[in-house]
């Protein structure tokens, strides 16, 4: 029978859409914060209608991805529950 092999990248995948999902959540106030930093009037402009011109697809990309975070910190969760489960149950004296 072959053992079971797990790897981190769930946990990393996990952290990924955390961070992803953050700068979604903040790209407006970002925008507003950084609008000094683009020097030209046309430059800072154009990066504040990007930031604010497609709220429509941000929020269902944002919808999205809180979707797939919650999954995965539930698989990892399960995952890691699992994992106990079978390390408990390999216990001497159990």
């Amino acid at each position: 029978m072959a053992d079971l092999v797990v790897d981190a990248s769930l946990d990393d995948t996990n952290r990924d859409l955390k961070s992803i999902l953050d700068e979604f959540n903040n790209c407006e106030k970002d925008a507003k914060e950084d609008k000094n930093i683009w020097g030209q009037s046309d430059v800072a402009s154009a990066m504040s209608a990007f930031a604010n011109n497609w709220w429509v697809h941000r929020g269902q990309i944002q919808s999205a991805l809180t979707t797939l975070s919650n999954n995965v910190d539930q698989c990892c969760s399960t995952w890691s529950d699992a994992d106990k489960q079978l390390s408990d149950s390999l216990q001497v004296g159990n």
